[in-house]
């Protein structure tokens, strides 16, 4: 008698350790893992209940149960909530376990937090682009304008127009009622010098004498300029001489060695 009462008691003692070890791991698998940050996760499904297997017990009969009432034997708690009586010896329907409950640091999901959509958090306003200075430029110099040409005087006239003949060469001499403002420029094929007069002036044809330097001087116009041109035996070195106040020109002209 004494071995059976002691074998029903380890069995009680064993089914409690294994209540405690699947309560235990039911609490560790029920608790949802909380994210670190505040954001919301997805919607966590809870966990199916697992049926319990219904836990082998030794059937009792009630002249046994009498006996360790008699002797002074109460049930353990385990016992009775397993369902085994010691006065009638039939197992009573067990009673469900209520899920453990969730741990104090940890926050329980509802549906209705996870139907809860987290506001986007607003994206971070592109940094202004830093403003590049441009190389200012320095201002460019006024720069002075072009002096325009004084107008040429009216009634311009040339006085005085002679060649002279020279050993080395020939000498072409105007004088002329007002300065002189000229432009001038040798040729070759044929050899000639052409000077132009600014302005329009009165004058006539000199005479040539003969001679190696000096074959024609001929007039002419060019625009509003008055033109000479001298025609040369050969070509020749030439040299512009202003002189009485720039109312002379003369036109020297030396054979070249």
């Amino acid at each position: 008698m004494n071995k059976i009462f002691l074998w029903i008691v380890l069995a009680v003692i064993i089914l409690g350790l294994l209540l405690i070890l699947l309560n235990t791991r039911m609490g560790q698998s029920g608790d949802a893992p909380v994210p670190a940050d505040n954001s919301v996760s997805a919607p966590v499904k809870p966990a199916p209940p697992v049926a319990q297997p219904p836990l082998p017990v030794t059937p009792g009969t009630p002249a046994d149960g009498e006996k360790l009432a008699a002797a002074g034997v109460k049930p353990s708690p385990a016992a009775v909530e397993r369902g085994f009586a010691f006065e009638t010896g039939e197992e009573t329907p067990a009673t469900t376990e209520s899920p453990a409950p969730a741990s104090p640091g940890t926050t329980p999901l509802t549906a209705a937090a996870h139907d809860e959509k987290a506001p986007a958090a607003a994206p971070a306003a592109p940094a202004a682009p830093a403003e590049v200075k441009k190389a200012e430029k320095p201002a460019p110099k006024p720069q002075p304008a072009p002096r325009k040409a004084a107008p040429a005087p009216k009634n311009q006239t040339i006085t005085n127009f002679v060649v002279f003949v020279r050993d080395s060469g020939a000498t072409i001499r105007l004088d002329a009622s007002s300065p002189i403002r000229f432009k001038h420029l040798e040729l070759t094929s044929p050899s000639r010098v052409v000077v132009d007069l600014h302005g329009t002036w009165k004058l006539s044809e000199p005479g040539v004498p003969k001679g190696e330097m000096v074959k024609d001087v001929r007039l002419g116009k060019k625009g509003s300029d008055t033109r000479i041109v001298i025609d040369l035996h050969a070509k020749a070195k030439t040299r512009y001489i202003l002189t009485k106040g720039k109312k002379r020109l003369d036109i020297r002209l030396d054979k070249t060695k």
